[in-house]
Formats: structure tokens, C-alpha cells, sequence
């Protein structure tokens, strides 16, 4: 499926982008939670854009969707995994410009650091997809045989810099290992993460495998940290929110 734009999604002016929907279960729709939160240009410090936050309803039907797309992921063979990554590797690299803008405009980098980012994002697709044709997903250990399983839903939560990358690698990863995703971004970066959002939807992966939405790390940081169905939680941020999020994940261990 080719790379394509939602015109449904981020409307656009001369001087503010509203974005006012999250992606869920292979489509963009409108969050539940009402709440806005104003996007800024950080050289400038011009206010450039809005986007409506999610909240708890928004996360329970992500991560719903999510379940619902394990049974079938999991059973999927590694060349299958492989042919996910590389779609979306490629839908990636075809919106590899706007990516830049982005990345300029609402992160402030500077354009060299921007285009390295870029591709390093788009590169982890196609690695990752050789690693999931060469991993040995059963393997001798003396003389046990070790087979590794597909865990569940996965949370990844996902600090306001590097925005492409801490989402590709995350999302990545959990593809390879025959898992489904739910990624929260930084609320900061939502411009960013909407680009990449169209990008995963033009890749054209079964519905519920990916997962986005945007909401505050009190909100839908903590819905995913405490809720019974995520399996695993990959977070890059603070030491304090790690300690937060590990304390809120330790509640829901199961004998």
C-alpha cells in the first residue's frame, strides 16, 4: 500500500495545526478524552499548532485492539514479521521530507541532526526485519530446547525527543517478536508523532498490530502502566518516572 496523506486528521492554516485524532485499531479517530494541549516551535517560541489529548476510554480500546490482533500476530512467521517491517520501512522513507520539516519545526534540531534521525528511523525497520529472518526463536541449551513465545501487548511510552526513532525502535522490535503495540508519545512532539502515525497506517499492517495515542504521562502513561492486559512496558525517560511507572506496573504482577 503506498504512503498516503489523511486529510481527515491535521488540518492545517498559516500559523496552527490542529491535530484531533489518535490512531487505533487501523484507523484515525477522534479520542474520547476532550482535553487540548498547545504545540509550540521551540526557537521561536510561537505557538504552532494544538492537538487533543486522550485519556482512560482511549487507552482501554487501544489496548483492546491490541489484544484483539495478538492471537493472529503471534502465530505469524518470522518472513512474515519481516515483510511488516520492511512496509513499513518503506512507508517511512517515503515521507522522509515531511519528517525533516517536522523534526525542525517542533523539535528545533538542526537540519543535519534531523536527517540523520530520519533515516536512523527508517534503517531500524529493515534491521529489525533481518533479524527477524536470522533469530533463533528456538534454540539447544544443554539439553533443554528454548523457544521464545510472543509476550502480549506491549506498552511503549516514549519521551518528547527523538520522536521517529524512540517510535520505531520500540514498535520495531515488539513486530519482530510477534507482539502488539500501543505507543504513547510525548503530547510535545505531536506533529511529529502524527506523520509517523500516517505512516504506519499507509504500511498497511493488520488492524490493532499498532497503536498511538497522545496523552499526558499522569493520563494515559499511567492508564497503560496499571492496566491487567499490557504484558510488557518499554519506557525511555526519566529515573523518576521509570520508579513511577515501574511502582503503578508492579500492581498488576500475576502468580
Amino acid at each position: 500500500m503506498a504512503a498516503a496523506h489523511i486529510s481527515l486528521v491535521t488540518e492545517r492554516s498559516s500559523t496552527t495545526r490542529i491535530i484531533d485524532k489518535i490512531y487505533i485499531d487501523g484507523a484515525f479517530v477522534t479520542p474520547h478524552g476532550e482535553e487540548r494541549a498547545p504545540l509550540f516551535n521551540p526557537a521561536t517560541e510561537d505557538k504552532i499548532g494544538e492537538v487533543r489529548l486522550g485519556d482512560t476510554d482511549d487507552v482501554n480500546l487501544a489496548v483492546a485492539a491490541a489484544r484483539r490482533a495478538f492471537p493472529a500476530m503471534a502465530r505469524s512467521a518470522p518472513a512474515e514479521r519481516a515483510d511488516m517491517l520492511r512496509r513499513l520501512h518503506n512507508a517511512v522513507s517515503a515521507r522522509a521530507d515531511e519528517m525533516f520539516d517536522a523534526m525542525v519545526e517542533e523539535y528545533g534540531a538542526p537540519s543535519r541532526f534531523t536527517r540523520i534521525s530520519v533515516l536512523h528511523a527508517a534503517a531500524l525497520f529493515e534491521d529489525m526485519a533481518k533479524t527477524a529472518e536470522t533469530y533463533a526463536f528456538r534454540r539447544i541449551v544443554g539439553r533443554a530446547e528454548v523457544s521464545m513465545e510472543p509476550l502480549g501487548v506491549v506498552a511503549a511510552i516514549i519521551p518528547w525527543n527523538s520522536t521517529f526513532g524512540f517510535i520505531a525502535s520500540k514498535v520495531a522490535t515488539a513486530i519482530a517478536a510477534g507482539s502488539t503495540v500501543v505507543v504513547k508519545p510525548s503530547e510535545m512532539s505531536a506533529i511529529q508523532t502524527q506523520i509517523m502515525a500516517e505512516a504506519i497506517h499507509a504500511a498497511g499492517l493488520p488492524k490493532g498490530v499498532i497503536n498511538i495515542v497522545n496523552g499526558y504521562g499522569s493520563v494515559v502513561g499511567t492508564a497503560l502502566s496499571t492496566h491487567p492486559d499490557i504484558a510488557k512496558i518499554t519506557f525511555t525517560g526519566s529515573t523518576m518516572t521509570g520508579r513511577t511507572i515501574l511502582t503503578a506496573a508492579a500492581e498488576t504482577f500475576s502468580a
